[in-house]
């Protein structure tokens, strides 16, 4: 993205007095969001050799369901530091059960799966922060009618 084009975008917020603003363009994605009339986040455009080693990742792992984190948070796989994580590689999971919890401003949301499935990948370290719409887990699902 040129400097010009993201220019275009804060001016739109400012202008029509946004306070976030989410932009999804092919592979590009960029959210601007605001704190006190400040842009506090930008994030920046993955480059060819990322993008190219995400598609051949998803080429990989075509078969299973991605589990998305619904908001901006802290992952935890565990409900409290010293409890068992919800899951593991390899645990059969059904649609509802907790695979995680993300925390975001001191709440703490279960993440749940729309289907039923073994979890083949948790893609995401404890304690780490996470975006809208990034892949958490992926599961292989256990009864193809779900999907």
């Amino acid at each position: 993205m040129e400097p010009q084009e993201l220019k275009k975008y804060v001016d739109f917020m400012k202008e029509n007095g946004l306070t976030y603003l989410e932009v999804r363009k092919g592979d590009f994605y960029l959210i601007l969001q605001t704190e006190n009339n400040v842009i506090s986040d930008v994030t920046p455009r993955k480059s060819p050799k990322e993008l190219t080693t995400e598609s051949k990742t998803e080429e990989k792992h075509s078969n299973l369901i991605p589990v998305k984190s619904p908001l901006i948070g802290t992952f935890y796989r565990a409900p409290s530091p010293h409890s068992a994580p919800f899951v593991d590689i390899g645990t059969v999971v059904n649609k509802g059960t907790t695979l995680c919890i993300v925390e975001a401003m001191k709440v703490m949301n279960e993440i749940k799966p729309d289907c039923s499935g073994i979890v083949r990948k948790i893609l995401v370290e404890n304690g780490s922060p996470v975006e809208f719409g990034q892949v958490l887990f992926l599961l292989e699902p256990v009864n193809q009618q779900e999907r």
